[in-house]
């Protein structure tokens, strides 16, 4: 048996001795806390030792995860592929081969296991995410924010949808940075040059004026990624540019989901991007001046959207009319299929560039 470098594994004996009375289910969660250490070793020497306890499919799983992390990666793989022959396919043995699979970069049939497993059972731990990355490739979206604060150095920011303030705190060159969420859920620290409103973006439009919070300067980059429902992107899009510099940027997030269940208007999984992607198609629309570039970011996109235009009042004037006609649109595009309006981009400083250019 292999063993990890300055490594000690106990005796067979020893082991036996001490853990030999486990039934099936607390030995595969030794096993997982062997894992969870990186004591590969140690699982496969437990798993020896312990032959007489029966080998149910967790076990075999585990086995199969460490044999993998050993070097032996067919024999790893192999194992995981004897458990999902056994004709009940089991999600877990699903989920191990999708990453094994991703590890040895086979992209194709990582896909297909990731595919099985959402369609069976769509919050699946990681699988949407891990789906999200092998259609859209390349850094986290929060990673691509903070490369669009470097290259466009904003001197005032602001954002619609704070969550943990992750986002808000990538603003550290911005002289002031605004944010704004209903739900105080701030666990970063934010830089000194951040102010934050806790209520409603309609709320927050309806009760201040820009010079209230800004003073003469206007918004050189927003990010959107409040509620996720169509009609409250559409008001806080037409809200944000009516604040911004006309050569500013706003961002928009969530607008790229991969599966139909996640982009459905009303919350049936916890990956959920809920309808906000009717945003694009409805500014498409209404608002052709507008320059929208998708950058590909999992796992749900981000809309750079420039050229823009703060007195227009088309999407306040035309709301009713862009609802009646947007609400019910349904989502039809298959995983990786990007719908022709995203206009999408590579996730990577090229891509950021077409995005940002003209």
């Amino acid at each position: 048996m292999a063993t990890l470098a300055d490594s000690f594994v106990a005796p067979a004996a020893e082991i036996a001795a001490a853990f030999g009375t486990l039934d099936a289910d607390e030995l595969v969660f030794v096993l997982q806390q062997c894992l969870e250490a990186g004591a590969w070793d140690h699982a496969l020497a437990l798993t020896d030792a312990l032959e007489g306890v029966e080998q149910t499919p967790g076990i075999r799983l585990c086995r199969a995860v460490a044999t993998f992390l050993s070097g032996d990666t067919a024999g790893g793989l192999s194992a995981v592929d004897e458990v999902l022959a056994g004709g009940a396919r089991p999600l877990p043995a699903l989920s191990v081969r999708a990453e094994m699979l991703l590890r040895l970069g086979q992209r194709e049939a990582a896909r297909e296991s990731l595919l099985e497993l959402v369609g069976r059972y769509p919050d699946y731990p990681r699988a949407q995410g891990l789906l999200a990355t092998l259609y859209m490739p390349g850094p986290h979206y929060r990673e691509v924010l903070a490369r669009l604060h470097q290259l466009l150095r904003p001197k005032t920011y602001l954002e619609i949808g704070v969550d943990t303030g992750a986002t808000l705190a990538l603003a550290q060159q911005s002289e002031l940075a605004v944010g704004v969420d209903p739900v105080n859920a701030l666990r970063v620290r934010l830089p000194p040059n951040a102010r934050f409103f806790e209520e409603a973006s309609d709320e927050f439009f309806a009760q201040r004026g820009r010079d209230a919070v800004f003073g003469p300067r206007r918004v050189a980059l927003a990010f959107i990624d409040g509620l996720h429902r169509f009609e409250n992107a559409l008001s806080d899009f037409a809200n944000v540019e009516s604040w911004s510099d006309p050569a500013g940027t706003i961002v928009l997030h969530d607008c790229v989901p991969i599966l139909a269940r996640a982009a459905a208007r009303e919350r049936s999984t916890k990956f959920w991007v809920g309808d906000t992607w009717k945003i694009v198609p409805a500014l498409r629309a209404y608002r052709p001046e507008l320059k929208l570039t998708t950058v590909l970011a999992p796992p749900s996109g981000l809309v750079v959207v420039r050229r823009l235009n703060p007195g227009s009042r088309v999407l306040s004037e035309r709301r009713d009319e862009i609802l009646q006609r947007f609400l019910s649109l349904p989502f039809e595009r298959a995983p990786g299929d990007f719908a022709p309006e995203l206009n999408a981009v590579q996730n990577d400083d090229s891509g950021l560039a077409q995005a940002l250019g003209g």
